[in-house]
């Protein structure tokens, strides 16, 4: 099999063991590249679980522990590191899987993005530092179709819808189109994906076990570090469950407490990843052990 014939795909949600599955695979033909936009950053392994030294041994991961917690990321440097990895990779003579936490990545990265007009410093930091509800508020005034089919409380996604506003653009005019895309630069990939679907109260339950291992693993202690090296308000403590960890700190919550938030925040954001997969085509679902058998078959070829 040609390796830059194939392009696969493992989506799934958090705590549905992606990394320990493409772990079960052979580093002789497979290399990992990542979509996931908290593990980018490298000052926060413990709390975006990003994969172990171990793990990295059995199975090289692109993509991950690129950036310190100060710098903002968007799908487009997202696009462009996925891009130069796959390259990079087909040098080796193996295949690329993408492995997909984040897919509204996934999807900019393969079909292209919407023609954004260039975001000055300045308007992304007003964006990036508005209350949610004041964003929600602009956008319902100036561009309200821009809300049709958005979670209001998706913030990466209003925070984005307004930057393009705040540019004096409507978000409902350049999103008719996207432009770009992998796929359209390179046709004759095929694309074999597959998203892991565990039974809810089974993802839950691991789910809750992540919780509690990453408060005893040192998530306190990594905010800590980062907190006093950036503040509270750098864009990698924005990322899932640190503002559970920031409560803690400044004494708002008790430990039972942030383990419980923790843990609820990503029950929750399992929920909004299953909804995308179910509604992207490329991915198909399967069980882990189901997922595990396709990428082995693969092997075989």
């Amino acid at each position: 099999m040609n390796s830059k014939s194939l392009l696969p795909i493992l989506a799934g949600p958090t705590g549905s063991g992606k990394t320990s599955l493409v772990c079960n695979l052979s580093s002789d033909l497979f290399e990992v590249v990542s979509f996931d936009s908290r593990q980018v950053y490298k000052d926060l392994p413990i709390g975006t679980t990003l994969p172990t030294p171990n793990e990295l041994n059995q199975m090289p991961h692109w993509n991950i522990g690129l950036v310190t917690a100060d710098v903002s990321l968007d799908a487009n440097m997202f696009a462009l590191w996925a891009k130069e990895a796959i390259l990079k990779i087909w040098e080796k003579g193996k295949i690329p899987i993408l492995v997909c936490g984040t897919g509204f990545y996934l999807r900019a990265f393969l079909n292209g993005m919407y023609p954004v007009p260039t975001i000055t410093p300045e308007i992304k930091f007003k964006a990036q530092n508005m209350d949610l509800v004041e964003a929600v508020e602009i956008i319902r005034k100036e561009d309200k179709l821009a809300l049709q089919n958005i979670d209001v409380s998706d913030s990466y996604r209003i925070k984005r819808i307004l930057e393009v506003i705040l540019s004096g653009a409507l978000w409902t005019e350049i999103s008719k189109q996207t432009v770009g895309g992998f796929l359209s630069e390179y046709p004759n990939i095929e694309t074999r994906g597959y998203w892991i679907d565990w039974q809810r109260p089974e993802l839950y339950a691991r789910i809750n076990e992540r919780a509690r291992t990453l408060v005893s693993g040192g998530m306190i202690e990594e905010t800590e570090l980062v907190l006093k090296k950036y503040g509270e308000n750098c864009p990698g403590l924005k990322s899932l469950g640190y503002n559970f960890a920031l409560d803690y700190l400044n004494r708002k919550i008790d430990i039972n407490s942030f383990i419980e938030g923790l843990a609820q925040s990503h029950r929750n954001y399992a929920k909004r990843q299953i909804t995308w997969f179910r509604k992207d085509s490329v991915l198909s679902p399967v069980s882990w052990q189901e997922a595990l058998n396709e990428f082995q078959n693969i092997e075989k070829i």
